[in-house]
């Protein structure tokens, strides 16, 4: 099965430990124009300049966001702002949240990764991607020779293997820790013992590995393997144990805004072909939405909360709301009129401030019907799936010189 590999990973220099959490950003797909915007005023060393640059009406073919990139990640290696191990190793990280109340713990394992096709069923993906992020991810990694950001994938772990030695290693002193500025805490250890590597990489010989977060960022791995560099054959991941408490499917609710009277309504008498209608109380419909561990999804607008129940014979709700929707509206529609999220209080107010005109609160999918559905190579609908949280940006980075 998969090939796991420690490597020489490259780390924000010790010295500044202390500010590591302010250097940090989240993956480059969710960083809005005004977040970036923060980032560059939070530090100097702030990665989104790497991962995520700003883009400058005066660019051109020699200065542009990945060759400012890449210049200034040449930079920080020679002033030692960022440090490469002398020899490799696999890093720990451990993140600490809050979600809905409650206080969890994430733990993953740092490393390189064999890149295969996903014809060979080792590495298993669940959605389509996008040409256009794909090929923005390409530019970055031909001109800066880096990955700057990991991929999130998770494996089975059936006998828990994985999540008993990192509960284990993770109860001694870190060699790294911080917070991000209004996300979580973060703790990371360095293994380097031969013994233990050498069971880390035995574990995940027996694993398949199921891309949770990053599919453009990999299928971009493979594309740069396949023209630029075929030595180029790993690409750094965070492995996490799917028996692990910490590692949340939340659900991935959808806003609808713009639309006509009579597209609306085309929409709500196809979703009666898939679904049962039955009318709830809107505290009864938030909780359900958020809590509730039945395959059902809320569709509330200004007037009523409605609980959509699966007719039989249907596997998932969120197969048939797509149906549904792709049935109804042109793909340039579905772009325009719906935006995804999974903050559901978020979407509440902007529903009573009329900023939208239609929600369905989603449920999230169970871990278990995630790992049968991709088993069997069934691509999920966009926006099934959020792992939460994110995982960081810059803890550290994959040198493509040293694959």
């Amino acid at each position: 099965m998969a090939r796991v590999f420690p490597f020489r990973g490259i780390m924000f220099n010790e010295s500044l430990k202390n500010q590591l959490g302010d250097f940090l950003c989240p993956p480059f797909d969710v960083i809005s124009e005004d977040l970036k915007e923060e980032l560059y005023d939070l530090s100097e060393y702030n990665v989104i300049r790497l991962e995520n640059g700003k883009i400058y009406k005066s660019d051109n073919e020699k200065d542009n966001k990945y060759t400012r990139a890449s210049n200034l990640f040449d930079s920080w290696l020679k002033n030692k702002i960022l440090i490469q191990r002398n020899q490799p190793t696999f890093f720990i990280l451990e993140e600490s949240f809050e979600v809905m109340g409650k206080y969890k713990k994430r733990r993953s394992i740092i490393s390189n990764v064999d890149l295969y096709d996903y014809e060979e069923k080792v590495v298993l993906p669940h959605e389509k991607t996008r040409k256009k992020q794909k090929q923005d991810r390409f530019q970055l990694m031909k001109t800066a020779r880096a990955n700057f950001s990991p991929i999130m994938s998770v494996i089975e772990d059936k006998d828990s293997n994985l999540i008993n030695f990192l509960i284990k290693e993770t109860s001694s002193d870190p060699e790294f820790e911080g917070s991000i500025p209004n996300m979580h805490e973060f703790k990371i250890w360095i293994i380097d013992d031969k013994d233990k590597i050498s069971f880390l990489t035995n574990l995940f010989e027996l694993e398949n590995i199921f891309i949770a977060d990053g599919h453009h960022r990999y299928e971009t791995a493979l594309e740069y393997k396949k023209i630029i560099e075929k030595k180029s054959s790993r690409r750094m991941m965070n492995l996490v144990s799917m028996n692990d408490e910490g590692l949340l499917l939340l659900g991935y609710h959808r806003a609808f805004s713009g639309l006509n009277d009579e597209k609306l309504n085309l929409l709500i008498n196809k979703l009666k072909e898939f679904f049962i209608f039955s009318d709830v109380k809107w505290e009864e419909s938030f909780f359900e939405a958020n809590y509730s561990d039945e395959d059902k999804i809320i569709m509330v607008n200004n007037n009523s909360s409605i609980s959509l129940s699966l007719k039989e014979n249907l596997k998932s709700t969120y197969e048939a709301l797509h149906s549904a929707i792709e049935s109804v509206l042109s793909p340039d529609e579905v772009i325009n009129h719906i935006r995804y999220e999974h903050d559901s209080e978020e979407m509440k107010r902007k529903l009573d401030s009329n900023e939208l005109q239609l929600c369905f609160f989603m449920n999230a999918l169970s871990k278990n019907y995630f790992i049968d559905m991709v088993s069997r190579g069934k691509l999920l609908p966009p926006k099934s799936t959020l792992f939460y949280p994110k995982l960081p940006t810059g803890l550290v980075i994959q040198y493509l010189n040293d694959i």
